[in-house]
C-alpha cells in the first residue's frame, strides 16, 4: 500500500496538464523527490506527456492531407482519460504503467 504523499505526487505528475504544466510538473517532482516509487511514476508520465507533444505535433502535420484529424481525435480523448486511468489505479494501490509508453519509461538508463 502506498502512502498518502506517493498517492498525492504521482497523481500531481499524472494530472499536471490540467494546469498547463504537462512535461514541467513530472520533472520537478522527478528531480525533487527521493522515493523510487514517485520517480518512476513521474518519469511514466513524462514520457507519456512527450509523446502525446510529439505525437499531436506529427499528426497536427497530417491534418493538412486530411489523414490526422481521427488521429488528432483519438489521441486526444487518449491524453484526456488516460492520466485518470493512471491516478484511480494508484489510489487503488496498483503500480501503473502506461499501455503504449510503459515499457520504453520503465527502462534502466
Amino acid at each position: 500500500m502506498f502512502s498518502t504523499e506517493q498517492k498525492l505526487l504521482c497523481g500531481v505528475a499524472h494530472l499536471g496538464w490540467m494546469v498547463g504544466l504537462p512535461i514541467l510538473a513530472p520533472l520537478v517532482i522527478m528531480l525533487i523527490t527521493g522515493d523510487r516509487f514517485i520517480k518512476d511514476q513521474a518519469k511514466e508520465a513524462l514520457v507519456f506527456q512527450i509523446a502525446v507533444i510529439v505525437f499531436g505535433a506529427i499528426f497536427a502535420i497530417l491534418s493538412i492531407l486530411l489523414i490526422g484529424i481521427p488521429f488528432l481525435f483519438v489521441l486526444a480523448i487518449g491524453a484526456l482519460i488516460l492520466p485518470v486511468i493512471a491516478v484511480v489505479k494508484i489510489c487503488d494501490g496498483v503500480d501503473y504503467s502506461y499501455p503504449i509508453t510503459g515499457t520504453f519509461a520503465r527502462r534502466k538508463l
